[in-house]
Formats: C-alpha cells, structure tokens, sequence
C-alpha cells in the first residue's frame, strides 16, 4: 500500500468507529452478548454488565478530581521545583503552596485521577489483569481527566521549554511476556484511544520513546554498572522475568525490580524534548523514577508524571512528607 494512503485510511477507520451508526450496533452487540454470554460487574457482583451503572457511578465520582500525589512515594526522583506560590498557566492555581519558600527541591510532581480504593482498584484490576478491554472508556475519561490537570502544572517547571514543541506523553512500557500474556499493553491502549478521539491535552503527543531491556542485556548493565544493590535481588527480577509486577513488593525490593530495566528505542530519541510519563498505578514511585532515568539520560526534561490512581502511602512516609 501506498504511505500516503494511511492517513487518509486511519480517518476513514476513525469516523467508522466513533460514529453513531457503528455505536449503535455496538451498543445492539453488547446486550445480545449478555443474553448468549451472561457478565458480571467486577466491582460488585451485579448480573449483565461488566459495570453495574451504580458501580460506573462510583468510579467516575473517585476519579473526577484530579489532585497531586508524590507525597509518601519515597521512590520517586528528587527535582527542581517551581518557586513557592507561583502560578498554573493558564489555571491560576498555586503550584507550590504548602511547602516553605526554602524548599527548591523535591519530589518529581504527579497528578493522580483518583485514590486506589474499592470502585478504583476493581475496576483498574479487570481492565489491566483480567482482559477486560470493555472497561477502556471509563478508565481513558479518568485519564484523560488528570492529563488535561497535569500539564498547565508541568509546563511550569523549571527548564521546562518554550521552544513551542509538544511535549511528550511516554507511557510506563509494559513488559514483552506481560503483553503477551494480556494481548495489550494497557496504558498505551488508553492513550492511544484518547489520541484517536482527539482527547489529549493541546499541544501534547503521545511518544512510545522507553522500552524494556532483554534480560541479559540487563544483567550486564547491572554488573558493569557496580551498582550498591544485592545482586541477589536483582538476579531474581531478571530470571523471574517480573512476573507478577511489583505488587506486594518493599520499596527497596521494588527499586531492585526495576534496576536499569529499561532503555530508549533506537528510533525516535526525545532528547530536548519536555515528557510527561504516565502510569497505571502509583505505590513508591520506583517504575515511575527508571522512567526518569532513562529519559534524562537521553537527554530529555521530565516536568512529572501522571496515574490513574495512587495507592494512600504509609502513615510514616506520610508523616516525613508533612
């Protein structure tokens, strides 16, 4: 096929999928489904929907006010903050309230669309574990919802740039046995739904630029690197293949976890470019600072991250960030 021909294909895909005609008939499919293949809401148990409207309600009323959630995540990488009481673009709101005018640095800013409680946490857990694609549209409106918060705030970090570029939305990669295993890599499926729907932020473009490193090529990486990390540990994350993710993991474990895991692509490098990195979920912040990692070295300005939920830190992490 002709290169010139896929933008135009990719309108033509686009004005078929969200028009109202092929909703309809999508709407049609979905209750004849449940008639043939009965479904369960996965929050409470309820018979003929993947979410009951009552359990849809809910999730939407948890992730509808966006708020800032680095304090507690002790993993996360320490950065240049904006001056205390200055303001958010175009929002007007304080972007350093609540710390002392002698503070400069911190912890790399992340907006969250909601906390990690019941509606959240069953509902992120379907759509991400248990193939649950049919849960993408509520989860991408939460999303949606704190990007569009998160960049007024991150544009005014210092070093950000005025060159006029956009700034670069890079999904948290997921790993290659991962994806195979659920089929989709989840938060880019998000994005790549808010990017087809023009839903992204003004002057935003989502950027696949960090990818996982093969495992051997990550053990050399550690052993050449010297790292003061048990090699126990991260010998154990790279012949595990990470399986099962970081949950239930420490904060030191989960740093181990994730040691020099990943890397830029060899195409498409951002250096010079502001990112934004977005994540599922938000616990320590460890994922979220390899990220930073690679991207700074590459040469790029993280100005913060976003999640869909963050977990509540713990009562002494909570206790040292007040």
């Amino acid at each position: 096929m002709d290169p010139g021909a896929w933008p135009t294909l990719r309108r033509l895909l686009d004005t078929l999928v969200f028009g109202r005609v092929y909703r309809r008939l999508a709407g049609a499919m979905t209750s004849f489904g449940t008639l043939v293949l009965p479904a369960s809401c996965v929050v409470c148990g309820a018979w003929d929907a993947s979410l009951c409207p009552g359990c849809l309600a809910r999730f939407r009323s948890a992730t509808t006010r966006p708020f800032r959630a680095e304090a507690g995540a002790e993993s996360l990488p320490d950065v240049e903050l904006p001056p205390a009481g200055s303001r958010s673009g175009r929002s007007g709101r304080s972007v350093g309230a609540g710390r002392s005018a002698h503070e400069t640095f911190g912890p790399l800013p992340v907006v969250a669309a909601g906390r990690y409680g019941s509606a959240v946490a069953g509902v992120l857990l379907a759509y991400k574990n248990h193939g649950h694609v049919d849960l993408a549209a509520p989860v991408a409106a939460a999303l949606n919802g704190a990007l569009h918060a998160a960049v007024p705030v991150a544009r005014d970090q210092p070093g950000a740039a005025s060159t006029g570029r956009d700034v670069l939305l890079v999904p948290v990669p997921t790993r290659a046995s991962s994806r195979r295993r659920r089929g989709y890599d989840p938060v880019l499926l998000l994005l790549a739904r808010l990017r087809r729907s023009a839903s992204l932020p003004a002057n935003t473009e989502l950027a696949t630029v960090v990818r996982h490193r093969p495992p051997l090529e990550r053990m050399a990486q550690v052993l050449h690197g010297g790292r003061r990390v048990s090699a126990r540990s991260v010998l154990t994350a790279v012949l595990s293949g990470g399986r099962g993710g970081q949950k239930g993991l420490g904060r030191r474990h989960r740093r181990a976890n994730v040691l020099l895991s990943m890397r830029t692509r060899r195409r498409g490098s951002p250096a010079g470019r502001d990112c934004i990195i977005v994540d599922d979920v938000l616990t320590t912040g460890a994922t979220i600072n390899e990220v930073h990692r690679v991207l700074v070295t590459s040469g790029a300005r993280v100005l913060g991250a976003v999640v869909i939920a963050a977990t509540a830190p713990p009562e002494g992490a909570a206790r040292r960030s007040r």
